[in-house]
């Protein structure tokens, strides 16, 4: 009989009956990897790099100690959606191509999609992956329905007779019988509620969390809440239904217990990094103000410690005000987290990213619409912003929000934000920064424009949001600034591009520079077709007319999530410090763009599709899956930008983004495999100026070295260097 294991970590925790019984009825033995120890932390390293969470780090661990067993298979499942219109965190979709890249040993490893919206997709990678065993698509796909009711029945004992995960696991696994570990509740002077990951509460890292807090009372967690009742709960939030769904648990259980005081405290477990959680975070903080339940935050990684852990409990027992009034009538809202705000005259302001606003101004101003524009993003932008988010929130939420205190603090009484709920937190930052601004008196009124498609289904949404936001402008209006909006937008982009290449080879440093800022302040203030025609003219003509050296630059392509990309303060005027280098010659090459992304994401033009095939399928090898936001083209672009011939790449991220978490780990390996140098930069509020400088520098040295040895070559032949 054919042994498949399965790692102990992340998806066993929430999947293991699923795969368990899956694996059975496919006629296959299961084994598991060892329980998490103390040792297990010191093969943290077997994950190449520092960023991802723990719970990632003790996957690679786990993986590396069944490698070393004589099982036949690893089972790395992809989970993409395990339940109707919510993804999983990015980790969860992408961990399986990061282990393989790392270790190798495809042969060994077993990665099906787990998708329920895209049922035929788990058939079809398991027949492929089962074919020894000559079973059929039928015989797959019952499988897999009795998994899933398996897994439900597990679910329903969870909740019906209050055990843990570890406890119904178990009880499934006929190791014990069903009994719950809560005290008899006589016993319990409390009733504290433990929201967090199973794959954070039951691990070793968090010491035996759950029995020390039920020293002091009963202890629910939020597998003992049945889904129903967390559906129900995620069904008051605006778009609660697209909420990771794991984190879905985490808050709708949270919300249950708050909401109907069924406890008197609450404990919240997070992992230092933990996108997702910076999420749920302030609701779960919003809803126990409201119902003045105390709440200890505790964040766990490979370094916390005993001790420190135990006294933190202590202190939050015995300090916590306990508040048991009923409070049924306090005026608990089921509507949308986002309420309409009435203006007497609308002054609308928008976030940043990178001349984004330049082409959201030129819209709303030819609809008649008063705006501000976004003061330039700066440190005080940083700390205002830094001062109302989750910690682990990441930096482009924290630096927009800074923008926006800035705009009302200038007068605006309205903002514009982009929605859409995918796999990236982005779709999610309207809704945060309006609950934290508004949690601190602030008034305003939110328009979230969201994607029109399908239009059967928010077609009518958008068309009402687009109103709204243009003041009812009439549609010819709306067509024709938005037509002349997004050519203003091709014009900078197309420029930005011009700019970049001049300046690998002006005679004179920032002459270029000086010609693109021009052609941009011009661009800005033109409302004419014809007169914009006029400005590409005159800018190309400008441009061309620049003296050039003869000389060979260095090519370096920059890759990245977006904003980071495009914010030169947040990136430190990576573009400009590498194009106007004092000793060295680059020519820096950058794809992602505005225009880029919505010739591809919106418009699908013919080439950008072309391009983005292309990219998926260089990534393909090594990434297989979207992970949100821009984390896939990170791996694709490099992979192309490797065979186009560049000299090295240079990788840009926001300090826990988790789609570029993903490409990072990745993209380590890629630089041998590949034979390109990568260098990978995380940027947050803690990110200095000549530390960054440092290590670009130090990446360009490295290239130029391997530059002269390949073309065997002295270091002063002066192809490089400026005279």
């Amino acid at each position: 009989m054919i042994r498949i294991a399965i790692p102990r970590a992340m998806s066993y925790y929430y999947l293991y009956p699923f795969f368990k019984t899956l694996l059975s009825d496919l006629g296959a033995e299961t084994a598991l990897s060892l329980p998490t120890t103390k040792s297990t932390l010191e093969n943290l390293s077997a994950c190449p790099t520092d960023e991802p969470c723990v719970a990632v780090k003790l996957y690679f661990a786990h993986v590396q100690q069944l490698l070393e067993t004589d099982c036949d298979y690893i089972l790395l499942p992809k989970l993409i959606r395990v339940d109707q219109g919510s993804y999983c965190c990015p980790k969860f979709i992408g961990i399986p191509d990061m282990v393989k890249t790392t270790f190798g040993q495809e042969s060994r490893i077993l990665s099906p999609r787990i998708d329920v919206q895209n049922p035929e997709v788990m058939v079809q990678d398991l027949v492929q992956l089962t074919g020894s065993l000559g079973l059929n698509k039928k015989d797959v796909a019952k499988a897999i329905q009795h998994g899933w009711e398996v897994q439900k029945e597990v679910s329903s004992l969870m909740a019906s007779h209050g055990l843990t995960i570890e406890e119904a696991y178990r009880c499934f696994d006929g190791k014990r019988s069903i009994k719950s570990s809560n005290p008899p509740a006589s016993h319990s002077s409390h009733t504290i509620g433990l929201i967090g990951h199973p794959y954070v509460l039951y691990e070793w890292i968090s010491h035996n969390l759950p029995d020390r807090l039920r020293r002091y009372g009963k202890v629910i967690t939020p597998e003992m809440i049945s889904e129903t009742k967390i559906r129900e709960e995620m069904q008051q939030i605006f778009e609660g239904e697209k909420l990771w769904t794991f984190e879905a648990q985490l808050l709708g259980a949270a919300f249950y217990l708050m909401k109907n005081r069924l406890v008197d405290r609450l404990v919240l477990v997070g992992l230092f990094e933990c996108g997702p959680e910076s999420i749920i975070e302030p609701y779960i903080e919003a809803m126990a103000e409201e119902m003045n339940i105390p709440l200890l935050k505790l964040f766990m990684d490979e370094q916390t410690g005993e001790a420190g852990l135990v006294t933190r409990i202590e202190a939050f027992m015995d300090t916590a005000v306990e508040n048991r009034e009923n409070t049924e009538e306090a005026g608990l809202s089921s509507s949308p987290v986002i309420p309409a705000v009435e203006h007497k005259k609308n002054i609308i302001g928008f976030p940043s990213m990178g001349r984004l606003d330049i082409v959201i101004d030129s819209i709303l101003k030819q609809c008649g619409v008063e705006t501000i524009r976004p003061p330039a993003l700066s440190r005080r932008s940083i700390e205002l912003g830094k001062d109302l988010v989750p910690e682990f929130v990441c930096l482009p939420l924290t630096a927009t929000l800074g923008q926006m205190i800035e705009l009302l603090e200038m007068g605006v009484n309205g903002f514009l934000m982009v929605g859409g709920k995918g796999i990236c937190r982005l779709g999610w930052y309207a809704q945060i920064q309006d609950m934290l601004l508004k949690r601190k008196g602030l008034s305003f009124d939110m328009t979230i424009l969201d994607s029109p498609f399908p239009l059967n289904k928010n077609g009518s949404s958008f068309i009402s949001s687009v109103k709204k936001i243009t003041n009812n402008a009439s549609w010819g209006t709306i067509g024709k600034s938005i037509g002349l909006a997004y050519y203003k937008l091709k014009l900078l982009d197309h420029g930005d591009e011009l700019l970049r290449k001049f300046r690998a080879y002006e005679a004179e440093r920032g002459q270029a520079d000086r010609v693109y800022l021009k052609f941009q302040s011009q661009v800005d203030q033109c409302f004419s077709y014809r007169e914009l025609l006029r400005l590409r003219r005159d800018f190309i003509q400008e441009m061309t007319s620049i003296a050039l050296e003869e000389t060979e630059p260095l090519r370096i392509a920059l890759v990245g999530e977006i904003w980071v990309l495009l914010e030169p303060f947040v990136n430190m005027g990576i573009e400009r410090f590498l194009g106007r280098h004092p000793d060295v010659r680059v020519l820096v090459e950058r794809e992602i763009s505005v225009s880029h992304w919505l010739q591809s994401n919106l418009f699908h033009t013919p080439k950008a599709m072309v391009r983005t095939k292309a990219v998926h399928a260089a990534a393909a090898p090594y990434l297989s899956e979207q992970v949100g936001g821009h984390g896939m083209h990170s791996v694709g672009l490099s992979v192309l930008s490797a065979q186009e011939g560049v000299d090295g790449i240079i990788h840009l991220m926001p300090f826990t983004c988790m789609p570029e978490i993903v490409a990072q780990s990745i993209l380590s390996q890629l630089t041998e495999k590949l034979d390109i140098p990568i260098l990978s930069l995380i940027v947050s509020d803690q990110t200095g100026e000549a530390g960054f400088e440092t290590r670009v520098d130090a990446f360009l040295d490295l290239l130029l070295e391997r530059r002269y040895e390949k073309r065997k070559e002295s270091v002063g032949n002066g192809i490089l260097y400026r005279n």
